[in-house]
């Protein structure tokens, strides 16, 4: 069956109530390879998803009161990567804007408790970065003042 006619079957409305039934289920991917980096660089301390804090961060360290969110490109509109999708445009434009918002929101509520925020894009996992080298010398030396 070629592709076109498999798509038409499913109407608008049943595209929709079949992509709501698809739970989130986190990225995966991205957050593995920043925890073995943590791992890697023998940095501890750190908890996942934690549901008490604002947000659930991706990773959080308690004793650093640092919030760690790994941001998909796509999801979070990264401005180097992000390529919009061509159908149901004004949908993923107005997505992406409310995702970027409730970063900004989630971002701000941490920091007047209290938390330092770091945000990390996906691509700067994809390659050892300059900033991800940054980011785990200042944890491993906060670490170290405790």
């Amino acid at each position: 069956m070629p592709l076109n006619s498999f798509m038409d079957v499913f109407t608008r409305e049943k595209r929709s109530s079949v992509m709501a039934a698809i739970r989130h289920r986190g990225n995966r991917s991205t957050e593995v390879a920043f925890a073995g980096l943590l791992r890697r660089h023998r940095i501890a301390g750190w908890k996942r998803h934690q549901r008490t804090v604002t947000g659930k961060p991706d990773f959080y360290f308690p004793s650093l009161r640092v919030a760690i969110f790994i941001d998909g490109c796509f999801w979070h509109g990264c401005k180097r990567c992000f390529r919009a999708p061509c159908q149901n445009a004004s949908f993923w434009s107005v997505k992406i804007a409310r995702n970027r918002q409730r970063d900004r929101k989630v971002a701000r509520c941490l920091r007047t408790e209290g938390v330092k925020v770091i945000r990390v894009w996906e691509h700067e996992l994809e390659k050892h970065s300059r900033r991800i080298s940054r980011i785990l010398r200042e944890l491993r030396q906060a670490q170290g003042s405790f």
